[in-house]
């Protein structure tokens, strides 16, 4: 089965909102912060701590998936809880986790667009 990954970063604030809660070891917590909010690779991560990148990679889907769950949804957007097989549910993560990237780079390229056309209007008035 061909699997599409999905990067699973977040800011050090999402990651502490996203981790308050959870029941997991303080050490877990650490390697799966690495991971998410440093970039650190996992298999970098394990062979540093001698533990298997399956239990970082578990720390880091829990948080990430307190993360989605915690975040408000985008204005027009729906929030749906649906039961379906793992293949499925991962799949469809993968697809809104894709789709909600899409949708934050436009946001930010539409303000940077704005930042920008400002800017070009401000130095136009500034000219004699």
């Amino acid at each position: 089965m061909n699997r599409q990954r999905v990067q699973r970063r977040l800011t050090a604030e999402q990651f502490a909102a996203a981790a308050s809660g959870l029941r997991l070891s303080e050490h877990n917590l650490e390697l799966a912060r690495a991971a998410m909010v440093d970039g650190v690779s996992v298999s970098a991560l394990a062979d540093a701590a001698g533990v298997s990148r399956q239990a970082i990679s578990r720390a880091v889907v829990r948080i990430y998936g307190a993360h989605l769950v915690k975040r408000p949804a985008p204005p027009g957007w729906r929030s749906v809880q649906l039961t379906v097989p793992p293949p499925m549910a991962e799949r469809m993560e993968a697809e809104a986790a894709q789709a909600l990237a899409e949708h934050e780079l436009a946001q930010r390229a539409g303000a940077a667009a704005e930042f920008s056309h400002e800017k070009t209007r401000r130095r136009g008035k500034a000219r004699p």
